[in-house]
């Protein structure tokens, strides 16, 4: 009887430490489940649109943030997975992170963004993934010199000769390239090559050159690759230089 009567105490005494237990667990609940409530997710997009991009094309990767709460900052994240842009402290309800299209861009990317709440950071979800389908170039044109030789000197004029590999109909634009600064666009059509007469009158124009062409490849502009850097070097210097334009 007496053991009996331990074990019912014993019981009584078990049942009261779990419902006490349990009492305190469900005080905790509602501050386990603020913290635990989930964000809106993220919408990821990209700024140009296209289903395919040419290397060498920019490309805005835009991170909304559907919320009104303080934001603490985004991430974005390549196709592996990898963080490749951290930006905090950011405020704002958007986040751009701005690429080059290469050969390794092709893939999905995803972003997410946190809030900084007492010292801690609050993650939301990342976004659905964005998928960029990256293709090459356009063939680098060949540049050459007419005439070619080591050495200019004021008062020649030399011929830079950008030759395009792809159909002529399809070149739209030629534009030309110098180390010190100068580029040139100029509209074509019909045409093989372009030549841009170059008159040597100063060391302004010494220097190296290339170029680089314009065709039309899903409904819009695409440069190529440029070509090879060609140097034009000078001997007697002097000071200004003209230029003027010619097709062939």
């Amino acid at each position: 009887m007496i053991i009996y009567c331990l074990m019912i105490l014993f019981i009584s005494s078990l049942l009261s430490s779990q419902c006490n237990f349990l009492a305190a667990f469900l005080q905790l609940l509602p501050l386990a489940v603020s913290f635990a409530e989930l964000l809106p997710v993220p919408i990821l997009s990209a700024d140009p649109r296209h289903e395919v991009y040419y290397e060498g094309e920019r490309v805005a990767l835009k991170c909304l943030a559907p919320t009104m709460r303080k934001i603490g900052g985004f991430r974005f994240f390549n196709q592996t997975g990898e963080q490749i842009d951290l930006k905090t402290p950011y405020s704002l309800t958007t986040a751009w992170l701005q690429l080059t299209a290469t050969k390794t861009s092709s893939g999905e990317y995803t972003c997410m963004y946190f809030l900084k709440e007492s010292g801690q950071e609050i993650p939301s979800n990342r976004s659905l993934p964005l998928s960029l389908k990256v293709q090459a170039a356009p063939t680098a044109p060949t540049l050459s010199l007419d005439p070619q030789q080591q050495v200019y000197i004021p008062g020649n004029d030399v011929k830079l000769l950008c030759s395009f590999p792809s159909s002529s109909d399809d070149v739209k634009e030629v534009q030309y390239y110098a180390d010190f600064g100068l580029a040139v666009s100029i509209p074509v059509s019909n045409v093989k090559n372009y030549s841009f007469n170059l008159r040597i009158t100063g060391e302004e124009v010494s220097g190296s050159y290339s170029c680089a062409y314009f065709v039309i490849k899903s409904t819009r502009p695409v440069r190529s690759e440029r070509s090879s850097w060609i140097s034009v070097n000078l001997k007697n210097l002097e000071e200004g230089f003209q230029m003027d334009y010619g097709e062939e």
